[in-house]
This record gives structure tokens, C-alpha cells and sequence, in this order.
């Protein structure tokens, strides 16, 4: 039987800690190159932790905070990671709810950042609000950016400042912000661009979903046919030096809509259990938004400029 807690010994499942070395990452990224793209077998890759529902803020069109249900423990969290290590899986994500609000007893996320090193994943994410800091030894922080004040506020609430004053005092070398565009925020793209560009704020750029009905369409969504010339607005965005971290590739695969849905190179572990790619319904597949998944289709088609793009953020 699997014994999620006991390594083996090769690269797939080495000893916990000292496995996160260049060689140890091509040894395992050469021979996973080939198989997810030449043989088109879509691997584990891509880990996300969901370790509390409960959230700081109250996000319009967002159902997964503040649900009651309980946070994930220490031990059930190093176990997921354990177990996701020993099945393939080499990149690892934190998020919630607000992962900035975990703890269980004396453990807070930097902890669990640190024991995620220490197994050995390459790269450690975390997604935020970013209104608790984001001092944090996490390789990337994502945090959720929707619009300048006004266009912000009809989604997060009043808090641009907050987050903006978070991001400028941090040390962090490594910031990405997510820019969710619904029926809202999507006239706030070109001003937000612009206005990272002018004030030189310190991130390495911004990455566009699309609002997800994960819960039903509501009046946020944006049907496929609204979609396409905002997308066409983000690829104009791309050609004028905007720091848009989707790529072309990226994008024109979500305005056409020819990309594999639940795609396996990715899962997800919340305190009910695991879940390939999300944990929205597969009725929700046809309108996702999650556009960090056509990163990965249009990576594995050997697009160009999902190839670049990719390493700006990995």
C-alpha cells in the first residue's frame, strides 16, 4: 500500500529536504518535458493548497470565505504535502480563504511555506489579499489587484491603498498581482496598466483572469462573446509594453475556448479532500476564466511566447 509519509528514493519521492537544487530540477524537468509535451501526458506538476476558507474580506461574487467549515491542521497539511511530493508533484501553491489567517496552535503559513522547502518543491506560491503582509519567504506572492480606487472597490471594497501601501513597503523581490476582470472591473484594465508602469510599482507584473461562476452566472459573468475584445484589449495591451503577464498564446487560447478543461497536471487539497485542476463543478468548466490554465495548455503545445511568459513567473 502507499504510505503517503515514507519517501522512496528516486526523484519523484526523494528524502525529504535537500532535493531543490538546480541539478535535482533538471533531472526532473527534462525527462517531464518530454513526457507532457512530445508524448502529451499531463503529469502532476501543479500542487495548491487551500488551508482556510476564512477570509478578511468580504469579495463580491466570492462564495468559498468565511463558510464555517474548519481549517486544515498542521499534520493534515504536511501530510497533503508529504503525499502530493511522493506523487509527482514539484510546484506548490498556498490559498484560502486567506492563507495570511491560518495558524494551528504555533504554526502560521511561514511555516508551512518553510516545510514545503524543506520536502524539496522548486517553487512555493502564495495568493493573498495582501491586507495582513506579505513578508513571507514564498518564492512568488500573488495578490488579488482589481482596478485602481473606484474600480477596486466594486469588487474587494475599500481597501486599494491598504494593499498598495503593502506592497510598496514590502522587501519581497518577487510580487505578481491577479487582476480578476468582471463585468465591473473590466473597463479598469488600461488605466491599472498604466498606472503600474508610470509609478514604477514594484511588481513583476499583472496577470489577468476572467470572473469564474463558480456558484452560477451571476451579474459579475462575462459571456465568451463579451470576453473576446477585452482579450483583444489585453493582446493590444501586450504589443505596447504593458506588463501583462499572460501570454498572447495564453490569451487567444481563452477567446477561442479550444483548451482542455480539468487538466491533470494540476490539483487541488481543501479540508474535504483533493480535486483535479479546482474545486468548482465540472458544470463550470465551459466558462472558466482561470487563465493560468491556458498558460499551461498553450506551454505544452510549445507556443513561444507561453514558453517566455512562464519564466517570468517560474
Amino acid at each position: 500500500m502507499h504510505n503517503a509519509l515514507k519517501p522512496s528514493g528516486d526523484d519523484r519521492g526523494g528524502a525529504w529536504g535537500g532535493s531543490n537544487t538546480l541539478w535535482h530540477r533538471f533531472r526532473f524537468y527534462v525527462p517531464f518535458v518530454w513526457r507532457f509535451v512530445m508524448l502529451q501526458r499531463p503529469e502532476p506538476l501543479i500542487y495548491g493548497i487551500a488551508v482556510t476558507d476564512r477570509c478578511n474580506l468580504a469579495c463580491r461574487g466570492c462564495h468559498v470565505s468565511n463558510t464555517g467549515r474548519p481549517d486544515m491542521t498542521w499534520d493534515q497539511l504536511v501530510a497533503a504535502m508529504q503525499d502530493a511530493w511522493q506523487r509527482g508533484f514539484r510546484e506548490l501553491y498556498f490559498s484560502g480563504g486567506e492563507p495570511m489567517l491560518w495558524h494551528d496552535a504555533t504554526h502560521t503559513i511561514k511555516d508551512a511555506v518553510a516545510e514545503a522547502k524543506r520536502i524539496g518543491f522548486f517553487h512555493v506560491h502564495i495568493y493573498t489579499n495582501g491586507l495582513l503582509g506579505i513578508e513571507l519567504s514564498a518564492d512568488l506572492v500573488w495578490v488579488s489587484m482589481d482596478g485602481l480606487p473606484g474600480t477596486f472597490d466594486m469588487r474587494r471594497g475599500d481597501h486599494f491603498h491598504q494593499v498598495e501601501h503593502a506592497i510598496c513597503v514590502s522587501s519581497h523581490p518577487r510580487i505578481a498581482v491577479i487582476y480578476v476582470i468582471d463585468r465591473n472591473t473590466a473597463q479598469g484594465v488600461e488605466p491599472f496598466l498604466k498606472w503600474v508602469d508610470e509609478t514604477k510599482f514594484p511588481i513583476i507584473g499583472v496577470m489577468f483572469y476572467f470572473h469564474t461562476p463558480y456558484y452560477g452566472r451571476d451579474e459579475l459573468f462575462l459571456t465568451a462573446e463579451e470576453r473576446a475584445p477585452i482579450i483583444d484589449r489585453l493582446l493590444d495591451c501586450i504589443r505596447a509594453g504593458r506588463p501583462v503577464l499572460n501570454s498572447r498564446a495564453g490569451l487567444l487560447a481563452l477567446k477561442s475556448g479550444h483548451w482542455p478543461r480539468r487538466f491533470r497536471v494540476a490539483s487541488v487539497r481543501d479540508v474535504d479532500g483533493e480535486s483535479v485542476c479546482c474545486r468548482a463543478s465540472d458544470e463550470v468548466c465551459e466558462d472558466c476564466g482561470y487563465a493560468a490554465c491556458t498558460e499551461l495548455t498553450e506551454f505544452q503545445r510549445l507556443r513561444p511566447s507561453a514558453l517566455l511568459g512562464m519564466m517570468r513567473y517560474w
